[in-house]
Formats: structure tokens, sequence, C-alpha cells
């Protein structure tokens, strides 16, 4: 079979489909995007602009279907529940909560407040 024919019977063929749904899907549909958003250190002006930006489909057909408030809404709680986790980057040795040097991390997460 040629490589660009594909065979119907091929259980690996990626097949697209529409499913209707209500406005409560769209609903939760914007709050997954935002949760994925906000635990990737955007802000809320940040945030807010991917679901007015139409390169992101998805969000911004959320943002034309539940309007502009709804959006905002969804963002700022989203934000209260996961806003404050942010990613370092640490090169070499540093001091975790419980004083111990910890060497060559790649990464470090904390939760709000400082270090």
């Amino acid at each position: 079979m040629p490589y660009n024919d594909p065979d119907p019977s091929d259980p690996n063929i990626l097949v697209g489909v529409v499913l209707p749904a209500e406005r409560e899907t769209m609903r939760e549909m914007a709050y997954a995007f935002a949760e994925e958003f906000a635990l990737l250190g955007y802000d809320s002006d940040g945030l807010f602009r991917v679901f007015q930006n139409p390169f992101y489909a998805a969000p911004h057909q959320a943002y034309r279907a539940l309007g502009e408030e709804a959006i905002r809404k969804i963002v700022a709680e989203c934000l209260a529940a996961w806003g404050g986790i942010q990613f370092r980057i640490a090169d070499g040795e540093w001091q975790n909560e419980g004083k111990e040097k910890i060497r060559n991390s790649n990464f470090a997460i904390r939760n709000g407040g400082s270090e």
C-alpha cells in the first residue's frame, strides 16, 4: 500500500470527529486551558491574551463562546488557585528549606513565599 494512502482497517489511523457540546463543556475546557497556562507561570494579562489570540484556536473559541467577562472570571479563579507556583533554574549549590545544600539540581519548585 502506498505511504500516503492509509488502509481504512488500520486501527492507528488518526480520525477526527466533531462532537456536540454544551456551553458548560466549553466552560470546563476554558478552565483546563487557564489552569495549564497558570501553572506555566502566566500572569493575568498574559493568560487573558492567550484567550484573545486566534493562534490559540481552542482557548479563542472558548473566549468567543463565553465572552470576555466569563473568561476574566475563569482566569482570576485559576490564578488564585495556581498562580503562586514558580519554577527556578538552579545552577550549582542552593539552600532548600531544610538548610541542606543540594548540588547540581536541574530545577527547583516553590509555592509562593521566599527562599
